[in-house]
């Protein structure tokens, strides 16, 4: 077991660093590398200060940080007082990496640690191709980039309207490829990849040959200089718009078939690509011991090796198709379980097999065929020896077909495999498996993490997943395999109702500091039977140990009971040390069902009161509440959890009940929104008056329920009528007279009580909120006068 003690004396020397971040990597400057060569590396992330190792997967890679160069540009002002900053050496860092020559092709792991912990994980793959760098400058035809072939380009369409250009020298009679590689490798770009005679004249043009990756076979004519370009086929652009061209008289497999064979047996594989020396077929011997599962294969030829394709080990005898057998009275016999390799092999081809079963009994067919690189899309159709369709399937998983049946003893099967669209083709091959399903009791049990820091004297706890199969109800025990000195982690015993637990990692006040790879194991029992896996983290597991964080967490009570739809508080405690005064921030790990806002305890304080609010929904029985304590301390954020979970019961009610609008379809949960106007009492008028309807979901309670309204305003006046026995619903009507408050929305709730099993029950909906106004004051009508003239006064002549 390796643990690794970095820097340890300098961080007791410097306490100031006892709770740093751990290291973070954003990107590298390459992530293909040639094997046999050696490299310089730049990696961007945070917290990178302090690498005291780098850690890779596999074999054949090695790598260690090295000192970063000067930059060779520096500043100078003529009135002083300018200079250059330094780099900030916290956000990048370089490494030197050596690749093997006979480091095998593929992916590697590439991680960095320090004491304050490992970091996440950035991807690299090794080819035995010159990999190079787009040089950013080949924007327009006079610029374009030589590559010298066989080579591979990595480059970026960073800008829209952006195109890159590239030449080269190819001889006259040599086949080259050129294979861009983006979409498939989750780029959004959309390529278009243009070959062009020296002299700019369009040449070949491809846009989609594998999904939305352009690919070009060029034999030149004679010897000469062509130019590629390459842009985005909506001329959009990113710093996401990466590529990878492969480009050079190299082999390159379009197809493989068989798709797979038996370990310990031998399959003759025959191939078609490019480049392949005149090579059809190759025998292949599979060893008894080979791993199960899929694999990567290459070509390899004098000029290299060629891209992957997939090839299944399994451990099920194995047929060939044999043709003729395209309709049923010419359908192949089988015997099962095995696994049948075929090919559609022309257009409207149909592979049809007949079978027997021995037993009552499940069985399944599986199509493996475009997740193995096949052009099939396949359609799978099931039938008795009448011809009556039992099942028909194209797309289980993906577009891979499978069917599952209940096959009776002695009874024949028809099975007929053909393309959806009836295309056909030596590249239309399959993989097609007969076998029964797996039944056996099993459970799985996983993680949501991979890396994990706990503090001395702390505890962290890291979230388990089981997924049981098959009726595995036993008891599932989780334990650590090997923790360092001085860290321990009690078994975590997960009971048959239980889908999540929180297994807890301590370490005492004197463990060693420093980084370990994590391992842990899970077993149960069924039928007497020991069913033992390993755990599966999300990422490769590492556990680092820190200095002690100046706070202690505790809670109270350890065990709680509520029920669905109430709110219920638990107690929190922070034991402070080391002068520590600052603000600490208590928070519960997610829950489904159950709502725990985040509490902050001030500087100086101790106690708080963490509020549950458990949903009317919520999963009852058992539930693990893991909360935690985090604070800010010198400048960095540090945590600690429970050194055990709190024990949540969840107990169901045995009614919900919510208010909604009439006509509403579904049950609510937001607040109910009414307005009406305020009349004088006896107005006979549709503006004072409003309704909505109260809906209960029964849960097991089947009698009468009496509801009333809380906090009902005053003036207005209500119809409440009983929720009848087995009844679902009533509607309440409201009248709102002049006494009502008006200018203002009020908020009440309907109460419901209801007795069940010996127990009176209350429930309350949510808020209405009900606005009130007054009624609109009609314009008075004037009509115009003439003013009374005095008596005295004469009318003018």
């Amino acid at each position: 077991m390796r643990f690794t003690l970095a820097l340890v004396s300098a961080l007791l020397a410097l306490p100031s660093l006892f709770a740093q971040s751990a290291p973070k990597l954003d990107s590298a400057s390459v992530t293909w590398i040639r094997r046999g060569t050696t490299q310089h590396i730049t990696l961007k992330g945070d917290a990178l200060i302090g690498i005291s190792e780098v850690l890779v997967t596999g074999t054949g890679m090695r790598a260690v940080s090295v000192a970063p160069t000067s930059p060779t540009v520096t500043l100078e002002g003529d009135a002083g007082g300018l200079s250059s900053a330094p780099i900030n050496s916290a956000q990048s860092i370089t490494l030197q990496c050596v690749v093997s020559p006979e480091a095998a092709l593929g992916s590697r792991e590439l991680r960095v640690a320090s004491p304050n912990g490992v970091s996440n994980p950035l991807i690299f793959q090794l080819s035995d191709l010159v990999e190079l760098a787009d040089p950013k400058t080949n924007t327009n035809r006079s610029n374009a980039f030589l590559i010298p072939l066989p080579a591979a380009v990595s480059g970026v369409i960073s800008a829209n309207t952006e195109s890159d250009f590239f030449r080269f020298k190819a001889p006259a009679g040599k086949t080259l490829i050129f294979d861009l590689q983006a979409n498939r490798n989750g780029s959004p770009l959309d390529a278009n990849l243009i070959l062009r005679s020296a002299d700019g004249k369009e040449l070949q043009r491809s846009e989609d040959a594998h999904g939305l990756d352009p690919f070009i076979e060029f034999t030149p004519a004679a010897d000469g200089e062509f130019l590629l370009e390459l842009h985005d086929l909506r001329f959009q652009g990113g710093g996401d718009y990466r590529y990878r061209l492969v480009a050079g008289n190299v082999p390159y497999l379009e197809s493989l078939f068989p798709f797979g064979g038996k370990r310990g047996g031998s399959v003759e594989l025959q191939w078609a690509g490019k480049n392949l020396e005149g090579v059809e077929t190759l025998p292949v011997q599979i060893a008894p011991g080979a791993a199960l599962g899929r694999q990567e294969v290459r070509a390899r030829t004098p000029q290299g090796s060629s891209n992957p394709a997939s090839f299944e080990v399994g451990d099920l005898d194995e047929s060939a198709e044999a043709e003729p057998n395209n309709t049923p009275d010419q359908a192949q016999s089988l015997t099962w379980p095995r696994v049948v390799n075929g090919r559609i092999g022309a257009e409207k081809d149909v592979d049809v097999f007949r079978f027997k079963a021995t037993a009552n009994q499940k069985w399944v067919i599986e199509v493996k065929a475009r997740s193995l690189g096949s052009r099939l899309d396949a359609l799978l159709t099931l039938s008795d020896t009448n011809g009556a369709v039992l099942q028909r399937n194209d797309d289980a998983s993906g577009p891979d077909a499978r069917i599952e049946f209940d096959a009776k003893k002695d009874i024949e099967y028809r099975v007929a495999l053909r393309d959806l669209t009836h295309r056909g083709g030596d590249r239309f091959g399959y993989r097609m498996s007969f076998q029964a399903p797996d039944v056996a009791a099993d459970f799985n049990v996983r993680t949501t993490g991979g890396r994990f820091r706990v503090a001395r004297g702390g505890s962290v706890a890291v979230r388990c997943e089981v997924d049981r199969r098959n009726g595995f109800d036993g008891l599932i025990r989780i334990e650590p395999e090997g923790l360092p000195p001085g860290v321990w982690a009690p078994p975590l015993i997960l009971g048959p109702s239980t889908s999540i637990g929180w297994w807890v990692i301590s370490a005492n006040a004197d463990a060693p500091l420093g980084y370990t790879p994590l391992k842990a194991s899970a077993s149960g029992d069924h039928s007497g039977k020991a069913v033992v896996h390993a755990v599966q983290f999300s990422e490769l597991a590492w556990l680092t140990v820190l200095p002690a964080v100046p706070f202690d967490l505790s809670v109270a009570p350890n065990s709680l009971l509520a029920e669905q739809n109430t709110n219920t508080v638990l107690e929190v405690r922070i034991n402070r040390r080391d002068n520590f005064n600052g603000e600490v921030r208590i928070l519960a790990e997610p829950l489904p069902g159950v709502t725990i806002p985040a509490v902050t305890l001030a500087p100086g304080q101790t106690r708080a009161q963490l509020p549950l609010q458990v949903a009317q929904n919520a999963e009852t029985g058992l539930r693990p509440v893991m909360v935690r304590a985090e604070a800010t301390v010198q400048g960095q954020s540090v945590s600690t959890h429970l050194t055990a979970p709190v024990s949540l019961t969840v107990q169901p009610i045995p009614l919900f009940l919510t208010a909604m609008l009439p006509g509403s379809p579904f049950f609510r949960t937001d607040p109910v929104r009414l307005s009406a106007v305020a009349l004088p009492d006896g107005t006979q008028s549709e503006a004072n008056q409003t309704q909505f309807v109260v809906k209960v979901e029964r849960r097991g309670l089947t009698g009468e329920i009496q509801l009333h309204l809380e906090n009902l305003p005053k003036g207005v006046q209500a119809q409440v009528p009983f929720i009848l026995t087995n009844k679902t619903e009533a509607i309440i009507q409201l009248k709102v007279s002049q006494q009502a408050e008006i200018g203002k929305e009020h908020s009440f709730q309907v109460v419901a009580s209801a007795t069940h099993q010996d127990r009176i029950w209350r429930q309350k909906t949510q808020p209405i909120l009900l606005t009130l106004t007054a009624q609109e004051s009609e314009a008075p009508k004037t009509t115009a006068k003439t003013a009374d003239r005095p008596a005295t006064e004469k009318a003018q002549p």
